[in-house]
């Protein structure tokens, strides 16, 4: 498939710009964005006009929610319908694969089927192609850049086992090593907090070079405490990124305030949050516990949050 098949496909996936369905009903806090710094709901032309003023969007999922990985498709397409976007990061592709897409032209890359494009890109098993495949697609198509935001593994476990703390503020390390702690079900040990803490920084510090090499408007997808504006990549970022986070909705919830993430300083943890409907997981911590057997030891570097 050659370029011009890919702006065929381009007009036949038209219907991504189309608002997703939930952000259009006008009752309660589901499906709505809420502006965090001017306390009110925004209506869909408003979200449009606030997404278009940024020079650069961070999005924050939860990797395995569906309705995530939509709504990012439909930023992507609304930037692009209007012209505007310069470019996406992601957490999912690593700088080495990055090197994988710059070795090949558009043509090459618009002519694979997904199994080929998996096999090209050395796709990483830990990232649902399902969820992600259409993204990586679609920004293809559009002719822009793609970029590979996340560390390769050896500098990852690198980091790791150096166990050397950052710089950080007392509120954004105390922040950050109670999210690893919960992260890991309690089962992380105390000597290895600050080599995680390293590598989360490092992620942070990476995404934001990323994000920041892209032409105006940079779209950079992650994971949600990477996206927040007090601890993640924002912080080594200026201007300062337009943070939004997708938030889950726990079914209910009497007061969607409570679903609002915490912030480690006096502003919000992000500019504007979309509420999502929540996803039924299995016990995170009793799986861990199945597959490392209670023990600490065998947990591995690549967590990310």
């Amino acid at each position: 498939m050659l370029r011009r098949d890919c702006l065929k496909t381009l007009l036949a996936l038209g219907a991504w710009g189309l608002l997703p369905q939930a952000v259009l009903g006008d009752t309660g806090p589901l499906g709505r964005v809420w502006d965090t710094r001017q306390e009110k709901w925004l209506d869909t032309q408003v979200l449009r006009e606030r997404l278009l003023e940024a020079s650069t969007i961070i999005v924050g999922e939860r990797h395995d929610n569906p309705e995530h990985h939509r709504l990012e498709r439909w930023l992507v397409n609304i930037l692009a319908d209007a012209g505007r976007l310069g470019g996406v990061a992601m957490e999912m592709l690593d700088a080495h694969q990055q090197t994988l897409l710059e070795a090949h032209s558009l043509d090459y890359w618009c002519s694979l089927d997904d199994d080929q494009l998996q096999k090209a890109l050395e796709w990483q098993e830990g990232w649902d192609w399902q969820a992600y495949g259409p993204t990586v697609r679609r920004v293809l198509e559009l002719d822009v850049p793609l970029l590979g935001a996340n560390l390769v593994g050896d500098e990852v476990r690198g980091i790791a086992r150096a166990g050397k703390a950052p710089a950080l503020s007392a509120s954004v390390a105390e922040w950050q090593r109670q999210a690893l702690i919960e992260g890991h079900c309690g089962m992380l040990p105390e000597d290895r907090l600050d080599g995680m803490l390293g590598v989360q920084v490092a992620r942070d510090r990476a995404m934001a070079k990323a994000l920041a090499a892209l032409p105006e408007i940079g779209v950079l997808i992650c994971g949600a405490g990477h996206a927040r504006r007090d601890v993640g990549v924002a912080r080594y970022m200026t201007p300062k990124p337009l943070t939004l986070g997708l938030v889950e909705l726990p079914a209910g919830m009497a007061d969607w305030r409570q679903a609002l993430p915490r912030s480690a300083d006096s502003d919000p943890a992000f500019d504007l949050v979309w509420f999502t409907p929540s996803m039924q997981r299995d016990d995170p911590c009793k799986m861990l516990r199945r597959r490392f057997g209670g023990s600490s030891s065998e947990i591995d570097d690549q967590g990310s949050m």
